[in-house]
């Protein structure tokens, strides 16, 4: 496995960097990467002066992990991943699967260390957006609702921006219009900064919804709450096994596990085990080999009546409406 330490930055700085380490070099808005190493293209633009964008369609010949060290700390990125393959984000020899069918969506603070890994013939198509801290804070400033919080969310004392989810469907048909955009097209690069507005606005829209949590996140924080959310997903066949359980294991108080848990995942435990669930449910709805009932029992919902209530408050349809139109 090929290892690279590799930083970002608005500027992109780093795109040169990158392409001496695997052997390659820039060709304009190209980083042209050897065809022993990965098929595809990697193109990177500014924005403006605040925002920049890296898109990577890529699939690799070699299995790699990139170490990411970035040198400041005045960004955050946000990062759409739709691999097909075996990809995954590691904290502390702790692996997170992301791609197309896993958490797919990612904002984190350039103050963390993170590797990525990601194996031998792994289809990946990547946005990963930069934007400088004092961008977003001045948008923000002009929001009452932050008036009171906006210092404390910027302080990095007190925060740490970071959160793995999975993108909306409408950030997925965003970014699919990308995908089948021609990059030698004259009007791509226009078509790109729209993209990224596109899911800059769809993903401002989803988190002001939601309670604005101040919590400084250590890496530590961040493999407990990575390792709740791996024991959560092997005990979906057995009922929630409760916060005293989950932040006794986590080594965190039931406060700040909770409200840990909520930063990092935009959600609550048992939502999050909930939602996983029925996420699960769909799929063995969709085989067409269980009936309700056996699916209900399966996933130790109290009564077939009590998952259909709990599926179509998800999915806005009940499972026999559902399985009917698949």
């Amino acid at each position: 496995m090929r290892e690279v330490i590799q930083h970002h930055s608005v500027d992109l700085s780093w795109t040169k960097d990158l392409s001496v380490q695997l052997n390659g070099y820039l060709d304009g808005n190209f980083i042209c990467i050897p065809e022993e190493l990965q098929s595809g293209t990697c193109y990177a633009i500014k924005v403006n002066e605040y925002i920049s964008v890296y898109v990577k369609e890529v699939t690799y010949n070699t299995s790699f992990v990139f170490r990411y060290r970035n040198k400041t700390s005045d960004f955050v990125t946000l990062h759409y991943d739709f691999t097909e393959g075996n990809a995954a984000i590691i904290f502390n020899e702790e692996l997170k699967s992301v791609g197309r069918w896993a958490y797919n969506e990612a904002m984190v603070d350039s103050c963390m260390d993170i590797d990525y890994e990601v194996k031998e013939g792994s289809k990946v198509f990547s946005i990963t957006i930069f934007i400088l801290k004092d961008e977003i804070k001045r948008q923000l400033s002009f929001l009452p609702q932050f008036d009171e919080v906006l210092g404390a969310l910027f302080d990095p004392e007190e925060n740490t921006f970071i959160r793995f989810s999975r993108g909306s469907n409408k950030s997925w048909w965003i970014a699919d219009e990308l995908r089948n955009a021609d990059q030698q097209d004259p009007l791509y690069e226009t078509l790109l900064k729209g993209i990224v507005y596109s899911l800059l606005s769809e993903y401002m829209d989803g988190i002001l919804n939601q309670e604005t949590l101040i919590q400084k996140v250590t890496k530590e924080d961040l493999v407990g709450i990575i390792e709740s959310q791996s024991f959560l997903i092997s005990e979906l066949r057995r009922p929630f096994p409760g916060i005293k359980e989950l932040s006794t294991r986590a080594c965190m108080s039931e406060t700040k596990y909770k409200i840990l848990f909520k930063k990092i995942t935009g959600n609550t435990a048992n939502s999050f085990f909930l939602e996983n669930k029925l996420f699960h449910a769909r799929e063995m709805l969709e085989t067409g080999l269980h009936s309700i009932s056996e699916i209900a029992d399966h996933f130790s919902f109290t009564t077939a009546s009590h998952f259909t209530d709990q599926f179509k408050g998800l999915y806005n349809v009940s499972p026999k409406d559902y399985l009917n139109h698949i």
